[in-house]
């Protein structure tokens, strides 16, 4: 037969009311109490009912990590994966489940949003529909969006300088010399994408160096892409000598294709990324890249959206995390 906390009470000498409130609510028990009821549980192997516990709590314990379809699964993404694991973490350590799942798939078939009741929060990364996390918002689920910057009036972003991170690589290559630079740009959301290519462009014009768009590409930020339009660059015969490239995965994709061009990199085509995914220190030579603390981001959205579900206020509605360049063999 499975314990109960009638068991568990008996056991220790106190009621079941406070044995179910040093669960519930254990700041609402004396930490002498709370010791003799936890012992006694542990003696037993008992483990509270987390839907009963819910129900006391009027909480779920689970928490909702939202992503667009096109960066799923998150685990296997050289960005999000470390992000996700530190929203993981982060939530075990508060006896919290994430549930992972992609913008597409959270909707019913008459388009209705299927776990609204089922969370205490929610944590959209990177592009999202405005009318979905108006959705959760309108049932008092709180919201923070990672990766990403909307004016909405209460919503929390928290986002990396990308902006200043496309200053910091293209001034880099301009520093080196570089006097014709290319861009391949990755479709991201649009506050990601429009600021790392104002970045780069301003960035030029601040060294006067032109910028000719017979090399600037706005593509997939996937490797196969990145191959395929600097396959296609690298016949021009008047090509850049460096390429500021989005993120890792389209650099990594554009390294390929220098190398089966039979050139070199860095020495003939200088290539620098964006994120510091795992990518970056994979590839040969090691890729110059825009760092950004993905981690720190995923525990500082999991942190925000627990003091939220709390009730606490927040201070900022706009948390910018800055960006390092990170010189390796690239460039």
């Amino acid at each position: 037969m499975a314990v109960t906390i009638i068991d568990v009470a008996r056991l220790c000498g106190y009621s079941k009311a406070t044995v179910s409130r040093a669960y519930a609510s254990p700041e609402a028990v004396s930490e002498k109490a709370r010791e003799k009821i936890y012992a006694a549980a542990k003696q037993l192997n008992y483990a509270p009912n987390a839907i009963a516990r819910a129900m006391v709590r009027q909480q779920t314990e689970n928490i909702a990590f939202i992503i667009h379809e096109k960066q799923y699964p998150a685990i296997l993404n050289p960005f999000y994966s470390p992000m996700l694991e530190a929203a993981m973490q982060e939530g075990t350590r508060r006896n919290y489940s994430l549930f992972v799942t992609t913008s597409q798939d959270i909707h019913l078939p008459n388009g209705d949003i299927y776990i609204k009741k089922h969370m205490d929060g929610v944590i959209f990364a990177g592009e999202v529909d405005i009318r979905v996390i108006e959705e959760f918002r309108k049932q008092s689920i709180p919201v923070v969006l990672v990766n990403n910057y909307l004016d909405m009036d209460g919503l929390v972003c928290i986002s990396a300088d990308h902006y200043g991170g496309a200053v910091q690589a293209t001034e880099y290559l301009c520093k080196l010399g570089h006097c014709k630079i290319g861009l391949l740009s990755g479709r991201f959301s649009p506050q990601v994408s429009e600021a790392r290519i104002e970045g780069f462009v301003k960035t030029l014009a601040k060294y006067d160096i032109p910028v000719d768009d017979r090399f600037i590409a706005d593509i997939e930020p996937a490797l196969e892409d990145g191959e395929e339009i600097m396959t296609r660059m690298l016949r021009e015969v008047d090509r850049p000598t460096a390429f500021f490239c989005t993120n890792d995965t389209i650099a990594a994709g554009a390294m390929k294709a220098v190398t089966r061009a039979g050139l070199r990199v860095p020495e003939d085509i200088a290539i620098i990324g964006f994120d510091d995914s795992y990518i970056s220190r994979v590839v040969e030579p090691e890729l110059t890249t825009v760092r950004i603390d993905a981690a720190k981001m995923g525990c500082l959205a999991m942190q925000t959206l627990f003091d939220l579900i709390a009730g606490m206020p927040v201070e900022k509605a706009h948390i910018q995390i800055p960006t390092e360049l990170i010189v390796r063999g690239t460039a």
